[in-house]
């Protein structure tokens, strides 16, 4: 099958969306399909989050993804985020080719995050509640990458023959870099690796580590971020970081993976229930002891492969950081466990399966809406 896969923003790029398209891509081309990404191409420096020039590139986008499809004549059209679905489905209008809208969050609750003042956050609430109950009805088929955003888009009127849950799990090529000991090289140093976008919830982090360091003064945190973090990385810094924490740029996986191989401790602090935090994945990959929010704890158990804490609960983030922090032995219990929750490479060869399914569905479905229809006397 010939599938372009499509996700407005640079590429490659180590942000969440990307990765996963990285991973979907490399195993559909390993089973045989002829995949082609579309995206803004290899952009660096782009601030996140809704702005005017992002309509330029946008427009760019579909006239990209265009070409694409009659260059290559492409069977199914597999988008993730809103404007990637939008560039589908302006280019199923021109082709008639299939579209399967692959929703990483509910932007009613994205969106507002990336404004400060109020009246923009209110605006942005709206304009994510339109998106929400107008984009993804419209897809041929809608993948959730949880099930709580599954529940919002059929909520919002997808029908639920044409909605599938399936969470991202490890991909092979992500489990080559084990560590040789799982509690980590440095037993003072916390990591974050991710955007510093505001749904990631940053500002409750950084407050939660101020405590951390009042119990563990030598305690360390690291934010590893990408090239694309630059604006946001600015405001925390303007802000205060506070002591002992650091934000530092990685240029690739590797590095990604070189610091976090060093860390006694991972984390997620964000709180929004809808998406999948794919940082999750690494941490649980490189063998850490993982401290999450309940909104973001997606495929932890308190206690077996992580320690989950309320959202919100600033006291009971930074105290479930600090017993790791002094705990070795409980780091390597939770860090071994989480790592081998992610061994397996069964999930991901399923997750391979049926979105396999979901593509030959959707081509089946505009191929009988195709056919001539046959009048017999």
């Amino acid at each position: 099958m010939r599938v372009a896969l499509v996700v407005a923003g640079p590429w490659p790029a180590l942000r969440g969306s990307q990765v996963l398209v990285r991973h979907l891509a490399d195993g559909l081309a390993g089973r045989g399909h002829a995949v082609r990404v579309v995206t803004y191409g290899a952009r660096r420096g782009e601030r996140p989050g809704p702005r005017p020039s992002r309509v330029a590139l946008d427009a760019w986008l579909v006239a990209r993804l265009l070409a694409c499809v009659r260059r290559h004549r492409i069977d199914v059209v597999h988008a993730h985020n809103y404007e990637g679905a939008i560039a589908g489905l302006v280019v199923k209008g021109m082709t008639g080719v299939p579209v399967v809208y692959h929703g990483h969050s509910a932007m009613v609750e994205e969106l507002p995050t990336y404004a400060s003042g109020a009246p923009a956050r209110r605006l942005l609430h709206r304009v994510g509640a339109w998106l929400d109950r107008n984009v993804p009805r419209r897809a041929d088929f809608c993948i959730a990458v949880t099930e709580e955003l599954g529940s919002q888009l059929h909520r919002a009127g997808v029908a639920a023959e044409a909605l599938a849950c399936i969470a991202p799990v490890g991909a092979p090529g992500e489990l080559r870099a084990a560590p040789s000991s799982p509690a980590g090289g440095d037993a003072s140093l916390v990591c974050y690796a991710g955007n510093l976008d505001g749904y990631q919830n940053l500002d409750f982090l950084l407050a939660s580590f101020a405590r951390v360091r009042a119990a563990v003064p030598a305690a360390r945190l690291l934010l590893l971020t990408h090239a694309d973090a630059g604006t946001h990385a600015a405001r925390l810094a303007a802000r205060g970081l506070g002591a002992g924490v650091e934000i530092v740029t990685a240029r690739s996986y590797d590095e990604v993976r070189a610091h976090l191989a060093e860390a006694a401790v991972a984390v997620s602090p964000r709180c929004e229930r809808s998406g999948f935090p794919m940082k999750l994945l690494n941490y649980m990959a490189a063998g850490k002891a993982i401290v999450a929010c309940d909104g973001s704890a997606k495929g932890l158990v308190d206690g077996r492969t992580g320690r989950v804490v309320p959202g919100g609960d600033v006291d009971a983030f930074a105290d479930a950081i600090a017993a790791l922090l002094r705990d070795p032995a409980e780091r390597a219990r939770l860090g071994g466990a989480a790592r081998a929750a992610v061994e397996d490479p069964a999930p991901w060869e399923h997750v391979l399966d049926r979105i396999e399914a979901i593509h030959r569905h959707v081509v089946a479905g505009a191929r009988r809406a195709l056919a001539p229809i046959t009048v017999t006397e």
